[in-house]
């Protein structure tokens, strides 16, 4: 080192190994947390979407009812079943949703009033019986999204 001089060469390309790395480190613990965030929203609307596929094929307000006023599962109701609860379920969990059935007559098509915006969504199926016909089976979709 010379007389005067501040900072040798050694010393300045040194402090440049360091600050890039620290920005890679930063910019790593910043893309893991993103992608942490993202995941945990991802879960937290599969999880509704199962709780809400779950609801409808297994409460009393939505199966179909047998002989002796039994209720039965994986049997949903779409002339007299009552989906208030699970549409008030999904409401209260802030989520925008779109239930409905392929074929049966009539058709189950429920839905926030709010139409799918191209944000992610989770759609949860479900094979059920309608209506309490034999051999009428039919696929329930539940799709959800993130208001």
């Amino acid at each position: 080192m010379e007389r005067g001089q501040i900072f040798s060469l050694d010393f300045l390309i040194s402090m440049v190994v360091i600050t890039a790395a620290i920005g890679l480190l930063i910019q790593a613990t910043a893309y893991n947390t993103y992608n942490m965030k993202e995941e945990r929203a991802y879960n937290e609307m599969r999880n509704v979407a199962r709780i809400a596929a779950n609801l409808i094929v297994s409460s009393n307000e939505t199966t179909c009812e047998d002989e002796i006023g039994g209720h039965l599962m994986n049997c949903v109701d779409t002339i007299n079943g009552n989906f208030v609860p699970i549409t008030n379920f999904l409401d209260a969990s802030g989520y925008e949703y779109n239930i409905e059935t392929e074929t049966t007559v009539p058709k189950l098509d429920l839905d926030s009033g709010v139409a799918y915006n191209g944000k992610d969504f989770v759609e949860v199926k479900r094979t059920t019986f309608v209506n309490n016909v034999s051999g009428n089976s039919e696929t329930l979709t539940v799709k959800v999204w993130k208001a």
